[in-house]
């Protein structure tokens, strides 16, 4: 096969890709060596099909991290390398050598090979040096309640799994999962009686952070949506099971009643308990969209819902902070030129809110390619993050206007169709690698190797 052949088969397409000359053999491979002693490569290994039995730490006077199989490391000394993710990928007739500044670019040089195995079959000796062009990549996953009898798809651990593999080996760094009332709180009240136990969570931030090395997020609606449930159930996770709590939203239940002492308590020890079970996570999605209702309770009329609203999030930011914890928001609520229909802040809050807080702009429709709300929020001092939905078009212009802004990154939701989704997964992660969009066949067989 010619190299435009082999190109064609890349799901994505390398900055830099140099044939040698013939074809890799393992053979009976036995000698891996690796620097990056303590990382556990065992499970990425065992898809390249490799043992894990036959890796040797060793000491290297080397500034990067390299794995070699079969052979001798090479020297990279004089490598210049352009960021913390760039890759060296090294396929030689008797070995393969992989290398990176630091382990995230070694491990996404390990998930390269992986990928391009399923894609090529024979692997062509080559050299291949890449780096994504977006440094935040994220998949962001929802957890329901599987019997509310909603229209939905399938939400268990072994669903999730699937796509925390199919994001790891497009190449996503992050991956958010928002609990709908599944989250096993300590408090019986705060989720439904068929969430997903701890060992189960436990067992998925496991999975994504030590064998798949991609960094599972916590995400939780702690401002509206507070049902935790879809609108369509009219079900409330937590005033189904204890109506005498009502105090603590706003009527209906659609929003939580924020000044009061006993619904921040309740928040903050949500945070706590998230923060612990997915282990100091660097950033959580507290969500903050769509505030139907926002601050119609008695006790929050003492002030504006503007003002209500900008110290709610600011008491969020606040919390979260003296955990090192960077707070995630979706940015409707604030300024939002295509979906907020409804009450929204005057456009003059953003101003007053920490600059740490991570916008993340969304949007279900195509936003174009001159999206005012990037530049609203940018322009203010704020990083931004876009999210598409399952949009080929939007997924398309919101990744190359994130390149063209040199925007924080990307969140590419599945929402209630995560089945329906995994295409448009893999065509964003393949987008923000290279912007270069992989033929439909190369989606197909991705999809087919890896979600299952």
């Amino acid at each position: 096969m010619n190299k435009q052949g082999i190109e064609n088969k890349l799901l994505i397409k390398p900055k830099k890709l140099q044939f040698t000359g013939g074809v890799y053999t393992d053979g009976a491979v036995s000698n891996i060596y690796t620097n990056a002693c303590g990382v556990d490569l065992s499970y990425l290994l065992e898809l390249a099909g490799y043992s894990a039995a036959a890796i040797q730490c060793v000491s290297s006077d080397d500034a990067g991290y390299f794995l070699s199989i079969g052979g001798e490391a090479e020297d990279l000394s004089a490598h210049t390398w352009v960021n913390e993710e760039e890759y060296y990928l090294h396929v030689c007739v008797d070995r393969l050598f992989i290398a990176g500044k630091t382990v995230a670019g070694l491990l996404l040089g390990l998930k390269a090979l992986i990928r391009m195995q399923g894609e090529l079959g024979e692997l062509p000796c080559m050299i291949v040096e890449d780096y994504p062009d977006i440094p935040f990549r994220a998949v962001h996953m929802c957890v329901f309640r599987p019997d509310d009898g909603s229209d939905k798809e399938e939400s268990a651990p072994e669903y999730l799994k699937r796509m925390l593999k199919t994001a790891a080996i497009s190449g996503y760094n992050h991956a958010f999962i928002e609990f709908w009332g599944m989250f096993p709180y300590s408090l019986e009240y705060a989720h439904w009686p068929n969430a997903f136990t701890k060992a189960e969570v436990e067992d998925l931030v496991s999975f994504a952070m030590d064998k798949l090395h991609i960094r599972p997020l916590p995400a939780q609606n702690l401002t509206s949506h507070a049902g935790w449930s879809r609108i369509i159930t009219r079900q409330h996770t937590v005033l189904d099971q204890r109506p005498d709590l009502a105090d603590m939203y706003i009527p209906g239940g659609w929003c939580f009643a924020t000044e009061n002492p006993k619904t921040q308590a309740f928040l903050k020890q949500l945070i706590d308990e998230l923060v612990e079970v997915f282990r100091n996570p660097p950033y959580l999605h507290a969500c903050c969209d769509k505030a139907f209702g926002f601050g119609s309770t008695e006790e929050d009329r003492t002030m504006s819902a503007d003002i209500l609203f900008a110290k709610h999030v600011s008491f969020l930011n606040s919390y979260l902070r003296q955990k090192d914890v960077r707070m995630v928001m979706w940015g409707d609520m604030l300024y939002s030129s295509m979906d907020a229909l409804y009450w929204k802040c005057d456009e003059k809050t953003a101003d007053h809110l920490p600059k740490n807080i991570l916008i993340n702009i969304w949007t279900h429709n195509d936003p174009g390619r001159k999206w005012q709300d990037v530049n609203f929020f940018e322009n203010k001092g704020f990083e931004t993050v876009y999210s598409p939905f399952m949009n080929t078009v939007s997924i398309k212009n919101m990744i190359a206007l994130c390149r063209e802004q040199k925007s924080h990154g990307i969140v590419q939701t599945t929402w209630h169709r995560p089945q329906s989704a995994v295409p448009y997964v893999i065509l964003s992660g393949a987008l923000q690698w290279c912007g270069q969009e992989p033929a439909q066949a190369a989606i197909d067989g991705f999809k087919e190797r890896w979600y299952k």
